[in-house]
């Protein structure tokens, strides 16, 4: 006999107040942060979230901090909603695990979801945390033969947090960018205009599927990005004697929640 999951309820409208911490790192190229932004308001828009609280680009290591811990004390963003949503955008951090303020300073996302936890958020207390993390890795870059064995990887510290779920992307928006051979079909590169390759394509899925548990939300997110992930990796350089010195990979989901989550909002039944 199959034993259906228990789901975290859905009954506030609007049932989020979403947060957008976009950061234009000094020295990284943000071609698709702008774009991003735009992406993610019409999706909360569409989804009937509140509007969504949206941090300043320019913004410092404390300031970010001070301004999720006043963010908890609001009853907008944790009492009077069913989960938090947080998406940031920014470069990788020189650990993973982190990103960056508008100065390269890292800020460990583990940081930011201690904010939110069981202990310090009684408004949150058994809602679900959803942290979206698109930061361009910039250890990806352009690399000649015969160095590849000089990079040393660091160890990656997953948060660990009842309640949450992290789904994080590190493939640099500004990729096409990169001087790639003519050899590569222009109908595969990815028009940045649009913003990045991630967020364009986790907006365009939950519009989709709106009623879709979040982890089967990012099987669908990985299974449409993988074509791209695999192209880039194919590609070759202008210069013959260069390559990527990393390859790109999918983007990963780390679960700590208790029940099935849907990003969709339930609809009540008018009253009477």
């Amino acid at each position: 006999m199959l034993l259906l999951m228990e789901s975290y309820s859905l009954t506030k409208i609007p049932s989020c107040k979403p947060i957008i911490i976009s950061i234009k790192v000094k020295g990284c190229d943000h071609t698709s942060i702008d774009a991003d932004n735009k992406t993610l308001k019409e999706t909360f828009e569409q989804l009937g979230y509140a509007e969504p609280e949206v941090f300043n680009q320019d913004s410092d290591r404390d300031r970010i901090l001070n301004q999720l811990l006043n963010i908890r004390e609001k009853s907008e963003f944790t009492v009077d909603r069913d989960f938090l949503l947080c998406v940031i955008i920014s470069c990788c951090g020189r650990v993973n695990g982190c990103f960056q303020d508008v100065n390269g300073v890292d800020i460990s996302v583990d940081e930011v979801i201690h904010i939110f936890n069981t202990e310090n958020c009684i408004g949150l207390k058994g809602k679900p945390k959803i942290f979206i993390l698109q930061t361009d890795d910039l250890s990806i870059d352009q690399m000649s033969l015969g160095n590849f064995g000089d990079i040393l990887e660091e160890v990656t510290r997953l948060p660990r947090q009842a309640d949450s779920l992290i789904y994080h992307c590190s493939i640099p928006g500004s990729i096409e960018t990169l001087p790639w051979s003519d050899s590569v079909k222009p109908e595969n590169k990815w028009n940045i205009a649009q913003g990045s390759k991630f967020i364009h394509t986790f907006c365009n899925e939950i519009r989709k599927e709106r009623g879709i548990d979040i982890h089967k939300l990012t099987l669908k997110v990985n299974a449409s990005m993988k074509e791209y992930v695999d192209d880039i990796n194919s590609r070759k350089l202008q210069d013959q004697k260069k390559e990527l010195n990393k390859n790109l990979e999918l983007p990963i989901c780390t679960s700590q929640l208790l029940r099935q989550f849907t990003l969709c909002q339930i609809q009540k039944e008018t009253e009477v």
